[in-house]
């Protein structure tokens, strides 16, 4: 039997690396392709955090090597099963910006986002379908790990409340 008989998308996605004519703007995000360890937080309303456990978050180059997708899992927050999402990301040279599009599987819940470079770190902005802002960043960006936090306002930027964050070391090859 053909082993990509159970799954044939997968030889048409999967690709080897970056897009050679975009490769210097692709690696923004190519620099996380492989797999991490994360430590998942979730914090409430009055910035206390609510949640804590291990995960992981998996990178890969797809489509040509135009978009990197990923795949992030850890356990559902009071629940059984596991949380799980995929987001693809692509950079735009006509904008010089990244597009990102996030599927939450499990919440159901979809965010369309842009941005790119900001500083040392990387910098996505957009709304949650009920218009809630969101402020996704990567920061304290190293060969071996990151930092991953989400900011969400409810006021049109006004006030801006931390509602995750994640710290990824990156798993032996």
């Amino acid at each position: 039997m053909n082993a990509g008989a159970g799954f044939p998308i997968l030889p048409l996605l999967r690709a080897d690396g970056p897009l050679p004519a975009l490769r210097d703007e692709l690696m923004l995000f190519g620099q996380f392709v492989g797999t991490w360890d994360m430590q998942v937080e979730f914090f409430g309303d009055d910035g206390e955090c609510v949640y804590r456990k291990p995960g992981q978050w998996s990178f890969a180059w797809v489509l040509d090597g135009r978009v990197i997708q990923d795949v992030l899992t850890y356990p559902r927050i009071g629940g059984t099963g596991r949380a799980i999402g995929t987001s693809t990301r692509f950079y735009d040279p006509a904008s010089r910006r990244w597009q990102v599009i996030w599927l939450g599987a499990v919440s159901g819940i979809t965010v369309i986002l842009h941005g790119g470079k900001r500083g040392d770190g990387i910098l996505l902005e957009g709304p949650d379908p009920d218009g809630t802002l969101n402020q996704w960043m990567f920061s304290d960006i190293t060969e071996s790990g990151f930092r991953w936090t989400g900011l969400e306002s409810a006021d049109r930027g006004a006030t801006w409340h931390l509602r995750q964050r994640m710290t990824g070391t990156r798993c032996p090859a």
